[in-house]
């Protein structure tokens, strides 16, 4: 059985290798994928153009705009003198943020019964540069005026000490690049095994397959065998990418990763060929696998958290794979998760790739009948 289905994986190896093209294709599109979609998201915003209309002309006012001209994410570019003018200059799109400091705030800032006001505008068209705006100058605002009075003597009712675990400099790529790593690895191992059996079928040499000695399951392993082994090749490259270029940590153990990214490529393998066996023609399998990344992508946690999606697609959510690895690398990478933590993950893989396993097996029968 071993020799039968040792020489259907050399079969696939020696199809692969006569295509140069696809060989390329698999090896160097999914880094090139996964570059691209980092330094995309790496780069965050930056040096947003801000306009201050400082209406106090002080020596706090100043320093309030020096405060927000420090943070990486904001750049003074314009000191308009009139609100008319502020309006402008978003209303143009020249300037993503305006802060609007009135007259007097000095003086009312120190005046136990006052509570003089800042306005912050932003440019709500770009939500991302808009809401990051808002948050830093927020924040800027918010430190340099405990500052203040705290050297004046002047305390709050409050002292707020935050303390942030896993991800302390709140760096946005450490959460979204895992999750690019995963889905990255879900394409290549979902497209490559969708095409075993439809290429098969396709070339008419499907029914010739079924008169050899071959049995129904050494077929599939014989076919799931080469796509697990590329899907986990293009894993670990892009691992050592994520981990060596984007220096996303790894906090925990490197044998439980790639162990559990085993099983999660394992289980694609299985719908790959599922829909395989079901694709009378290779373009059929492709848009087969088009339709299910785009669930996937909803159901797994890439864009929305499982947490906020209805009570019906979270039900839903437990049949992907996805949704499972994606807890898993990010568990893992950022907090160090163990086992005894990540079971009911590690128990889901194997438990879908299975029985997608079996109905590709029940599939693949009526060929050899």
């Amino acid at each position: 059985m071993l020799t039968r289905i040792w020489h259907i994986v050399i079969k696939e190896f020696i199809q692969f290798s006569r295509d140069r093209l696809l060989t390329v294709f698999l090896f160097t599109f999914p880094v090139m994928q996964l570059v691209l979609i980092a330094q995309a998201t790496g780069t965050g915003v930056s040096n947003l153009r801000t306009a201050v209309l400082d209406q106090d002309n002080s020596r706090t006012s100043r320093g309030m705009a020096q405060a927000l001209d420090n943070t990486e994410e904001l750049g003074l570019y314009y000191f308009p003198t009139r609100k008319k003018e502020v309006q402008r200059l978003i209303d143009s799109g020249r300037a993503g943020l305006a802060v609007v400091i009135p007259p007097n705030f000095e003086r009312d800032l120190f005046d136990p019964d006052t509570s003089p006001q800042v306005q912050v505008i932003a440019d709500g068209s770009n939500s991302m540069a808009g809401s990051t705006g808002l948050r830093t100058a927020e924040g800027a605002i918010n430190s340099y005026l405990a500052h203040l009075l705290t050297t004046a003597g002047i305390s709050g009712p409050v002292d707020l000490r935050m303390t942030v675990r896993f991800n302390q400099s709140l760096d946005g790529r450490n959460y979204a690049i895992p999750a690019q790593l995963a889905f990255i690895t879900y394409q290549v191992t979902l497209a490559i095994a969708s095409l075993v059996l439809a290429r098969e079928r396709e070339l008419g040499t499907l029914e010739q397959l079924s008169v050899t000695p071959l049995r129904r399951f050494e077929l599939l392993a014989g076919k799931a065998l080469p796509s697990a082994m590329i899907g986990l090749a293009n894993f670990v490259i892009m691992f050592f990418i994520v981990v060596g270029i984007y220096n996303v940590p790894m906090q925990g153990a490197w044998e439980l990763l790639f162990l559990l990214s085993a099983l999660f490529i394992a289980a694609e393998v299985s719908w790959g060929l599922m829909i395989s066996a079901i694709s009378r023609t290779q373009q059929q399998a492709v848009l087969f696998v088009f339709m299910l990344a785009i669930t996937e992508i909803m159901l797994s946690g890439y864009l929305v958290p499982v947490e906020s999606l209805p009570i019906g697609l979270k039900i839903v959510s437990i049949f992907s794979p996805m949704r499972h690895f994606m807890i898993i690398l990010r568990s893992i990478m950022l907090k160090g998760a163990n086992l005894m933590t990540l079971w009911p993950e590690a128990l889901a893989l194997p438990a879908l790739g299975l029985g997608m396993a079996y109905l590709s097996m029940r599939r693949v029968a009526r060929a050899f009948e």
